[in-house]
């Protein structure tokens, strides 16, 4: 799958931005909206280029603002937006350094239409920011990694913005159950999905609260909240239709619960054991994303009859990374059968090999994201998934040293929209190869490429002969040949 004609047309536009006259005139709505998101994507949003971006795209009917990845987005440009007119419906502000309070109260004043408000990784957010917002449409808010939001925050915009339907608080690491039993009476029948990631402040007391108030909450993730009791959690599990429940790195399981589940992650429960899964096997109907990393009791032989009747076509998601005594039966079984997989990770798992490359490539073709993290893969079993699964968005190939340039060449060629990649410990993967996939990538792409095992001097080239990437540097020098026009009578 290559890019669209109108992908290049607009990296064209995107690279040329400053030298194209009435630009905003000749741009779609949604194309400007595409421009504006892309243009942070790849750093082009420079001192030279913004004059000429907040010109030509800023305009009153802009719905949907995504600036992501890009530290030349701060509170000036917040707010040139916020006087351009527009009244967004679709906000997201990702990783911006330097946005502070005074850029998000410049924000608040065009989003009391705002529908989903995303404003993740803002370091320099605290209340006094957040508690500007006020809009009653708001129906998806996502607050994930803002470290300076404590309960008196997350309380007021609450109570501002009072028909929110989807909460993420994930690592908001002051809040405490002061916050979330507020949450729940406030939002009460309307929440649907809340995410509660790695915050260790909160206790039964939020668990019991969410069962007692919130009838229709079917999804909840409560991941590494270590103080959760575990009869609060049964209590909202009893009281709640839930169809999706983590409990990963949280929770010991000591009864059933939830047997319509749609979406199951016991991820870390070190205490799970085969007498878990002979259960998940007989009364886990509608399973479509299952969770079970890091389990070292767990060696899973009974799991594979998840994976060999109709249920098979139901998984999108199968994550097992750490689960290091799966049997290969049960990888094999699932890589054969499971064709609507979106997401696998297999992580450390000694028995993947290249079979279990080409099995993915031959079976699972709308794969999404994958993890081989240090498996015993080659270029070969890479370069299958490239060419026959082009929807990937993440690939992690991490701790597998015999990887070369071969692999990362195919999916620069065959997957337009990767945005995630890791390679650490990949030496023999050039940084020039890393650099032609970001150039290839529709959008922007991650990339954690450490290589502290690198040989010093390490050059990789492509052997024309037999089409492979090799080292070079260590070839020894043929000595030089003088060629001349003599004639010897």
């Amino acid at each position: 799958m290559g890019k669209t004609l109108r992908d290049c047309c607009l990296a064209c536009i995107a690279r040329n931005i400053s030298t194209i006259s009435r630009l905003g005139t000749f741009l779609s709505v949604r194309d400007k909206e595409i421009l504006l998101e892309r243009l942070c994507w790849h750093g082009l949003l420079t001192t030279q280029s913004i004059p000429n971006v907040t010109y030509h795209l800023f305009s009153d009917t802009l719905q949907r603002v995504n600036l992501s990845y890009c530290n030349q987005v701060d509170d000036k440009l917040l707010e040139v937006l916020s006087q351009s007119g527009c009244k967004p419906t679709y906000v997201t502000i990702h990783e911006c350094s330097s946005v502070t309070n005074r850029g998000i109260i410049s924000l608040s004043k065009i989003l009391w239409d705002v529908e989903e408000l995303k404003l993740r990784r803002l370091k320099q957010i605290t209340n006094e920011g957040i508690q500007s917002i006020a809009s009653k449409s708001l129906k998806y808010l996502n607050l994930r990694k803002c470290d300076g939001i404590t309960d008196a925050g997350l309380i007021a915009i609450i109570r501002n913005c009072p028909n929110i339907e989807k909460l993420n608080v994930c690592e908001l690491h002051k809040l405490t159950d002061a916050s979330l039993v507020f949450v729940a009476q406030t939002l009460g029948s309307k929440l649907v999905k809340l995410k509660v990631k790695d915050i260790n402040l909160i206790t039964l007391d939020s668990a019991f609260a969410l069962g007692e108030h919130c009838p229709n909450l079917s999804k909840a993730v409560f991941e590494s909240c270590v103080k959760l009791g575990g009869d609060g959690l049964v209590h909202m599990a009893e009281s709640c239709p839930l169809t999706y429940l983590d409990l990963s790195f949280c929770y010991k399981i000591t009864r059933n619960v939830g047997l319509n589940l749609i979406e199951l992650d016991v991820s870390g429960c070190l205490e799970l054991t085969d007498v878990a899964c002979i259960s998940m096997v007989k009364h886990c109907r509608h399973l479509e994303k299952l969770g079970m990393m890091n389990l070292r009791e767990v060696r899973g032989t009974e799991l594979s009859r998840l994976f060999l009747d109709k249920r098979a076509e139901n998984f999108k998601c199968i994550t097992l990374s750490g689960t290091k005594n799966l049997p290969i039966s049960v990888i094999k079984a699932i890589v054969e059968n499971c064709s609507n997989l979106e997401v696998l990770t297999m992580a450390g798992l000694k028995s993947i090999s290249d079979e279990i490359a080409f099995s993915v490539a031959a079976h699972c073709r709308s794969i999404m994201q994958i993890s081989f993290r240090n498996c015993d893969l080659t270029d070969l079993g890479v370069c299958q998934i490239a060419i026959h699964c082009p929807k990937l968005v993440m690939i992690a190939l991490a701790g597998i040293h015999d990887l070369t340039d071969k692999c990362i060449i195919a999916l620069a060629e065959n997957c337009p929209c990767l945005n995630e990649l890791y390679l650490s410990g990949c030496a023999k993967i050039t940084k020039q190869a890393v650099t032609y996939l970001m150039d290839c990538a529709i959008g922007w792409v991650y990339v954690n490429h450490s290589t502290p095992n690198a040989p010093f001097g390490l050059l990789m080239a492509k052997d024309l002969d037999k089409g492979e990437y090799t080292r070079v540097d260590d070839l020894p020098l043929e000595p030089l040949v003088r060629r001349t026009n003599a004639i010897h009578v």
